[in-house]
């Protein structure tokens, strides 16, 4: 419906938004020789059928760009090769992990080509300053339809999901915060609506910073309105994420925003090996986590324990990793429970895929922003529109470091700032009203 009514870029938009915000977490339908059809891959073969039914656009130009189609390439070929080096079976205690097959690698690379979907799609029909625009749009509506959901949530608990779809689907406890709750709505945990929240708030300023007359003042209400629903959310690290970048996104030209969206793409690209090296602040961090909450402080301590010993066993593995059925977690000797806790996207992407595959994933995703760098003599003319979509991916991967929050609508910024060209001219906001 949404295909047949909008157009084509508006319509893939609200289907990555609404899929996402709307669709339950933990449920999927199992077919033989094909990935799990949950919120993700159902609402992604969605867009891919209506994308070649319904549009008349070139939305697979993709198809012709080098750098991404090896990125792509590399990112749905390399679970081969890691099946190919974990063809052993692993025995902790009494735990028995079966060796990675080529059945479990073909699932994984029809999994990572319905991963791109968004991303290939969004690169050809979100093609223009624009249809960025619209981008930021949506968002900002999207998100003000949602808060309702989360200001329900925020008084009452989080219920939404068990009311509408009959199970919670994380740790209720993990959600309560300050004496009152996060909520959760369709999501399946606080920290991913906070952290979407953040990115409505920064897209909230780009809209304010370009309106003119009546409009600005209504934007500006809106931009207050989701700094309250920001602190609401009480997340930590997404109030951080937003306090760094909402300054940024107001004050500064987009040129610069661009530039520092680059710089941030780039440290989540190196982020293993800066980790690995020692060169992240972590008592720094872990002293100023205390100040904060002795509770944070002791839930961020676990998670850096947690995460050297995975970088441990990554080097045993470096190159394509460890595979798939858990073989990149750590395991008692004794008895084979699971002393894991992975929750960044980034150290279980390595761990389980290696350097090649985190290479290849975090490419795609930060190549577009990356080459807007390298072409920084040529970006005189890139809009805010453009730059705030910059902005929106930076604060997502920089959420990945702490969390798994790569999702279908970081794909699809990802594929939309990989399609800006240089000298396309900026389209001011009052030209789309």
């Amino acid at each position: 419906m949404l295909f047949i009514l909008l157009p084509a870029h508006r319509a893939l938009v609200w289907s990555v938004l609404c899929a996402y915000l709307i669709l339950p977490v933990g449920t999927s339908f199992e077919m033989p020789f094909f990935p799990s059809l949950d919120k993700t891959t159902v609402s992604n073969l969605s867009i891919l059928l209506c994308c070649l039914l319904l549009v008349r656009e070139n939305w697979l130009r993709a198809l012709k760009e080098p750098v991404l189609m090896t990125l792509a390439a590399t990112f749905t070929l390399s679970p081969f090769i890691t099946a190919t080096f974990n063809a052993e079976s692993l025995v902790f205690g009494g735990r028995f992990i079966p060796p990675m097959s080529m059945y479990d690698a073909f699932a994984q690379s029809v999994l990572n080509v319905i991963t791109l979907i968004p991303f290939i799609a969004a690169y050809g029909l979100i093609n223009n300053d624009q249809r960025r625009w619209h981008v930021i749009i949506i968002l900002v509506s999207g998100a003000l339809a949602y808060s309702v959901l989360m200001l329900i949530e925020v008084r009452l608990s989080p219920q939404l999901h068990r009311m509408i779809y009959g199970f919670f689907p994380h740790s209720f406890g993990q959600q309560m915060r300050a004496g009152g709750f996060r909520p959760v709505v369709f999501l399946g945990h606080g920290l991913l609506v906070a952290i979407f929240c953040a990115m409505a708030l920064t897209a909230a300023i780009a809209r304010w910073r370009e309106a003119r007359g009546p409009i600005k003042m209504r934007a500006g209400l809106i931009v207050t309105y989701f700094a309250i629903l920001l602190l609401l959310c009480k997340s930590t690290g997404a109030i951080i994420l937003a306090a760094v970048f909402a300054p940024l996104i107001a004050f500064l030209r987009a040129k610069r925003l661009a530039a520092i969206s680059a710089a941030a793409c780039i440290t989540i690209l190196l982020y293993p090996a800066i980790r690995s090296a020692g060169l992240v602040p972590i008592a720094t961090i872990s002293d100023l986590t205390a100040s904060y909450s002795a509770d944070r402080a002791g839930s961020l301590g676990v998670r850096l324990i947690n995460e050297d010993q995975l970088l441990e066993r990554v080097s045993e593995k470096p190159v394509f990793g460890w595979g798939s059925w858990g073989r990149n977690r750590i395991y008692s000797p004794d008895n084979g429970s699971d002393l894991s806790t992975t929750d960044g996207a980034w150290i279980i992407t390595i761990g389980t895929w290696g350097w090649v595959g985190y290479l290849a994933m975090f490419g795609l995703l930060c190549a577009g922003c990356v080459r807007l760098l390298w072409r920084r003599s040529s970006q005189v003319s890139i809009s805010m529109g453009s730059a705030a979509i910059c902005v929106l991916l930076a604060i997502n991967l920089l959420d990945s470091i702490p969390n798994a929050s790569i999702r279908p609508i970081t794909w699809l910024f990802a594929g939309a700032i990989f399609a800006i060209r240089a000298k396309e001219g900026g389209q001011s906001q009052t030209s789309i009203r």
